[in-house]
């Protein structure tokens, strides 16, 4: 899918250029565009199977607009609709991996929950700080901020100026990586159950919010 987005990207690069005011250049020029949003939309449907999908419903638009002799400029606006689709699907926020990444992440959750009924921190916390860590990575990479080899506070710090989180969630965030860093390094007297159950809350607020579909 996503060696097909590019090829579509690289056709359109062509494909959108009018002639001064924006028109086609030839009959051959505006069934060679007509082509092209078919093959668009056919692809964005494939990537984005639920018909409530932000990218699909205005690629769909596009492509069901009255074209004329302006298409080339449908073409341009479906290639930039289809350009920020491709960034999110190599980041793995759309694709079936993506959801089942979500899924499995929730499925994790769960696991340190049942710890924190049976009072045991301990688990729950190593559990639930790796979560907490791959989850801001994944989001980190979303906003395409670079994470390889660097530390959770300084991708809090960069998802607050973003604006990803605000202050008050970028505190609760660096709380959590406290639990995670404490809990993989066994310092078991560093975070209580209560400090589990909020890096819980914050995970799966992120997950709702930044992962889900």
């Amino acid at each position: 899918m996503t060696q097909r987005l590019k090829a579509l990207l690289e056709e359109a690069e062509r494909l959108r250029r009018g002639n001064s005011i924006g028109q086609v250049l030839s009959e051959a020029h505006r069934q060679e565009c007509v082509g092209w949003l078919s093959a668009a939309l056919n692809a964005v449907q494939l990537a984005c199977p639920d018909p409530t999908n932000a990218y699909r419903k205005k690629a769909e638009q596009i492509a069901s607009d009255w074209h004329g002799l302006m298409i080339p400029t449908r073409v341009g606006e479906l290639a930039q609709i289809i350009k920020n689709l491709s960034a999110d699907l190599q980041a793995g926020l759309l694709s079936a991996a993506g959801r089942a990444r979500a899924e499995t992440f929730a499925d994790f959750l769960d696991h340190a929950r049942a710890y924190l009924k049976e009072d045991r921190p301990q688990p729950a916390g190593v559990i639930a700080g790796v979560v907490f860590e791959d989850t801001i990575r994944t989001v980190s990479r979303k906003y395409n901020i670079a994470e390889k080899g660097r530390k959770l506070d300084d991708l809090v710090s960069d998802l607050a100026k973003v604006g990803t989180l605000s202050g008050a969630k970028a505190k609760r965030a660096r709380a959590a990586a406290h639990v995670r860093t404490k809990a993989t390094h066994a310092q078991w007297d560093e975070f209580d159950l209560s400090d589990v159950s909020a890096t819980v809350d914050l995970t799966q607020e992120l997950i709702d919010s930044e992962l889900g579909t």
